[in-house]
């Protein structure tokens, strides 16, 4: 099943999305709802990032392929990805003034389904609702010579997001494509992952209660495509959909 969220006639709310029809749902796929006949083709409306999160954890160096010669984490290793750098479908990724070489990480993103605490890997995937698309936008030299990743990683705009949620994916092979102006920068599976969804979700857990709502971008493989003003970023996973945003300057 895959859920929406977006923007009709004024109202925001969510929907069931099959064969190109969005069915309005009753209230959010977090809560108890259920499915009306109110129905609009996809094309009609404005497809928002498809949840509002708390917050947002991303996962460092989780791919092999992405570790470039330096050493695999012995456990998961997250960071924030705060609520002002989430953006939707179709946004604008801007960039601030002084940014110098900033990349697009492609990422699978795990979005939370009811509250979570101290789970098991064996628990965690009852708590998650579903998959989309995410990505880690990443200044380099923030993130190398700053204390911590709060703007390298955290900028406005910063954690596209979208375009569904999908509830049913293959976790053990999946694959994750990014564009940049139409040509492939990067190619991801999940068998290059070091640490795996319910791994993640279940450190998480020990220490932060996660919410419904809540994401988790779980890291990125190979060498991500650097972005700049006027580019369009195009990150795709299959199942899940295509998550287009262009990218401007911010003013």
């Amino acid at each position: 099943m895959q859920f929406v969220r977006f923007l009709a006639h004024g109202e925001v709310a969510y929907g069931v999305v099959e064969d190109g029809i969005v069915n309005q749902i009753t209230t959010s796929p977090f809560e108890e709802h259920e499915v009306t006949d109110h129905a609009h083709p996809l094309e009609d409306v404005q497809v928002l990032a498809p949840c509002d999160p708390i917050k947002g954890f991303a996962i460092a160096l989780n791919y092999w392929s992405h570790l470039g010669g330096r050493p695999a984490p012995e456990r998961v290793e997250p960071f924030h990805k705060t609520p002002n750098a989430f953006i939707g479908p179709e946004d604008t990724i801007l960039l601030p003034k002084d940014a110098g070489r900033v990349e697009a990480e492609a990422e699978l993103v795990v979005v939370i389904g009811r509250r979570c605490k101290n789970v098991t890997p064996d628990q965690a995937l009852d708590y998650v609702l579903g998959y989309t698309c995410g990505v880690d936008v990443s200044e380099r030299a923030w993130q190398k010579g700053d204390k911590s990743w709060w703007r390298a990683k955290s900028a406005d705009t910063f954690a596209p997001l979208g375009p569904v949620i999908q509830t049913d994916l293959d976790l053990a092979g999946f694959q994750i494509f990014a564009r940049v102006n139409g040509e492939q920068v990067q190619h991801c599976i999940s068998e290059d992952m070091i640490f795996s969804v319910p791994d993640q979700v279940s450190v998480l857990s020990q220490y932060v209660t996660l919410e419904p709502g809540d994401v988790i971008y779980t890291g990125t493989g190979g060498v991500p495509g650097q972005i700049t003003p006027g580019d369009t970023l195009e990150v795709e996973i299959p199942g899940i959909g295509v998550l287009r945003n262009s990218v401007g300057l911010d003013e």
